[in-house]
C-alpha cells in the first residue's frame, strides 16, 4: 500500500488507542495529525481544557470563519487492545474509531495531501476533539473562541449515507438525597436517604409514557446509596438520561424539580444537549446530497438519531451541519468496520462539494 493512502492513514490513526481518557494518546495522535497537516501548508492551533486536547487546521493563519469546517472526534470508547490493530476482510476493514469516527479524519488527511501546494485556493479548516465520548465540551468552547464556519462537515451520525437531520435534545440529571446514619437494627434512630429518592423517582417515572421511539423518554441510568446491609444510608443517589421531543423538557423540567422540592431531594443538571432540525434544502447541505447521489447511486431522504453528537452545538450558532456515517456498522462493538468502497467515495463527494463550495472568488476573503 502507497504511503498516505486514506487506508494506510486510517491505519495509523486507528493504531493510536485514543479511548477518551488516555490524554496521553490523544495528545499522541494529535501531534502526528498536527505535524502531517503543517507540513503540507496548514496552519495550526492547538487548545487544551481540562486535559481534553483539541486542534483547528486553517489554510490561511488566524483564520476563524471559514466557509466549510471539516470537524471530527479523534476519541474512541475503550476496546480490547487486538481492536486498535485493524484488519481488512474483503471490503471492509474492521477496528476502533473505524466508523466512529476516523474514516473522516483518514478522509480529510488524503485530501489535504492530495492538494498541497494548492491549499490556498479553498476556503476551509479542520476541528478536530477528543471528548466527544465525554460529553464533548470543545467543541462548545471552539464556537465561543470565535470558530464558527458557515457550514460544518461532521460525519457522526445518519446510517449508510442518510444524512441526519433530526435529533432529540438530553438532559442528564443527577439527583441526591441526604439522611442520617444509624445501626441497621435501629432505624428509628437514624434517616434513610435512600426512601425519598425512590419515592421522587417514582413519581418522575409516571411524568412519561411508555419508552417508546415515539415519545420522550426516561432512562435511570444509576442508584446508589448505603455502604453496609446493617447500616441506614445517609446518602444516595440516581442519574436519569432523559431524551425529549423539540421543547418538551422545557414543560418536563418544572414538574421534575416540583418533585424533587416535595421529597427533598437535591437535583443537578449534569450536562444537556440542545435538539438539531436542518433541512436537506439548505443551500449548504442540498449540494453534498447531490454529491452523494452522483458518486454512490444513494437517494438521501435524511434520518432522525436517538442519540446526540457534536452537531448540537452548532445550532445555538444557526450554523447548518453535515454529519452521516458512511456505509459500515457495529461502532462502540467488537465489530466495528467500514467499508472500503465507501471509503473511497467518501473521499470523492467530499472533494467535490468542497471545490463546489469552497473555492472563493478572488477578494472574497
Amino acid at each position: 500500500m502507497a504511503p498516505n493512502t486514506i487506508e494506510d492513514l486510517l491505519a495509523r490513526l486507528v493504531r493510536f488507542p485514543t479511548v477518551t481518557k488516555d490524554l496521553q494518546a490523544n495528545h499522541q495522535a494529535l501531534d502526528f495529525i498536527a505535524d502531517f497537516l503543517s507540513k503540507r501548508g496548514m496552519y495550526i492551533e492547538r487548545f487544551d481544557a481540562h486535559g481534553f486536547e483539541s486542534l483547528v487546521a486553517t489554510v490561511r493563519p488566524g483564520q476563524k470563519t471559514p466557509t466549510v469546517m471539516l470537524g471530527a472526534h479523534l476519541d474512541v470508547v475503550p476496546a480490547a487492545e487486538e481492536l486498535f490493530d485493524p484488519r481488512v476482510e474483503d471490503d471492509r476493514i474492521y477496528g476502533r474509531g473505524v466508523l466512529d469516527m476516523k474514516f473522516a479524519i483518514a478522509s480529510y488527511l488524503t485530501l489535504v495531501d492530495e492538494w498541497q501546494g494548492s491549499l490556498l485556493d479553498y476556503d476551509f479548516g479542520i476541528m478536530i476533539t477528543t471528548d466527544e465520548e465525554n460529553a464533548g465540551n470543545s467543541v462548545r468552547r471552539l464556537l465561543e473562541e470565535g470558530y464558527q464556519p458557515k457550514v460544518c462537515i461532521i460525519p457522526d451520525g445518519g446510517d449508510d449515507w442518510q444524512l441526519q437531520l433530526t435529533s432529540r435534545a438530553f438532559n442528564h440529571i443527577r439527583l441526591r438525597t441526604f439522611g442520617k446514619q444509624a445501626h441497621g437494627s435501629r432505624p428509628w434512630l437514624g434517616e434513610n436517604a435512600i426512601l425519598p429518592l425512590i419515592d421522587a423517582l417514582g413519581e418522575i417515572r409516571q411524568l412519561f409514557g411508555e419508552n417508546i421511539p415515539q415519545a420522550s423518554t426516561l432512562n435511570i441510568g444509576t442508584i446508589k446509596g448505603g455502604t453496609a446491609l446493617n447500616q441506614v444510608p445517609d446518602y444516595a443517589e440516581a442519574s436519569l438520561d432523559i431524551r425529549s421531543k423539540d421543547t418538551e423538557m422545557e414543560l418536563l423540567d418544572p414538574k421534575i424539580k416540583a418533585i424533587c422540592q416535595k421529597y427533598n431531594v437535591e437535583y443537578t443538571v449534569v450536562v444537556e444537549g440542545s435538539a438539531t432540525n436542518f433541512k436537506l434544502n439548505d443551500p449548504y447541505i442540498a449540494p453534498f446530497v447531490r454529491h452523494i447521489k452522483a458518486v454512490t447511486g444513494i437517494d438521501v431522504i435524511g434520518s432522525h438519531t436517538y442519540g446526540s453528537n457534536d452537531t448540537r452545538f452548532f445550532t445555538a450558532y444557526n450554523i447548518p451541519c453535515i454529519s452521516l456515517y458512511v456505509t459500515g456498522g457495529g461502532h462502540h462493538g467488537p465489530e466495528e468496520w467500514v467499508s472500503r468502497r465507501a471509503l473511497a467515495q467518501f473521499k470523492e463527494v467530499l472533494g467535490r462539494y468542497l471545490n463546489e463550495m469552497a473555492r472563493p472568488t478572488p477578494g472574497q476573503i
